[in-house]
């Protein structure tokens, strides 16, 4: 009795797990990890990958590193949507020399759009090696969150204007109010 509620619950956890890979989520396998990791890719991040990339049926559709080494690692930063989406998630992390597995379900590639020789639905099997992590300065750091500060900071401005309007037109006010009750009184 004891082996066969451990077999259904074996199958169970098995079933659990290929429904979570059929819902399309992306899968990520450390192949290599160095073993000193002083930084790790982030948002914002600089970085160049070199690639190999696959279908399920293992057909080669592009490769970053060719044997006459004609080929640069691709290069963009992370946060910027430059690449598929598969690929912004499953960069980011890695440590400078990490070799990584990532199987990027269709909604987190290219979707429904055919892509050169990728037929449309595909899921991508990408082996994925961080060859240069550049962390922004602090400058960039700070253009990279400009955009979440300047918004608010423009409203909190524009209320303590208003507030400062307001107040000095009821000062205004009351002056008046005052110079005609002292006018009222002679």
């Amino acid at each position: 009795m004891g082996r066969f509620l451990a077999f259904v619950l074996l199958a169970v956890v098995c079933g659990a797990f290929v429904n979570a890979k059929k819902k399309g989520m992306l899968e990520i396998v450390t192949l290599h990890l160095p073993e000193e990791c002083s930084a790790k890719a982030e948002v914002g991040d600089e970085v160049a990958v070199h690639y190999v990339g696959k279908l399920e049926s293992g057909m080669v559709f592009d490769m970053s590193k060719l044997p006459d080494n004609s080929r640069e690692p691709i290069r963009f930063q992370l946060g910027k949507n430059n690449v598929i989406k598969g690929w912004e998630e499953g960069v980011k992390g890695m440590c400078l020399g990490e070799h990584r597995k990532l199987v990027i379900p269709p909604h987190l590639g290219y979707g429904k759009q055919a892509q050169g020789s990728i037929p449309p639905d595909s899921t991508l099997i990408f082996t994925v090696e961080l060859v240069e992590l550049n962390k922004p300065s602090i400058f960039e750091s700070l253009s990279l969150s400009t955009p979440f500060i300047i918004g608010p900071a423009i409203v909190v401005l524009i209320g303590l204007y208003l507030c400062w309007k307001a107040s000095a037109i009821s000062t205004q006010q009351a002056k008046v109010k005052r110079e005609q009750k002292q006018k009222k009184k002679k």
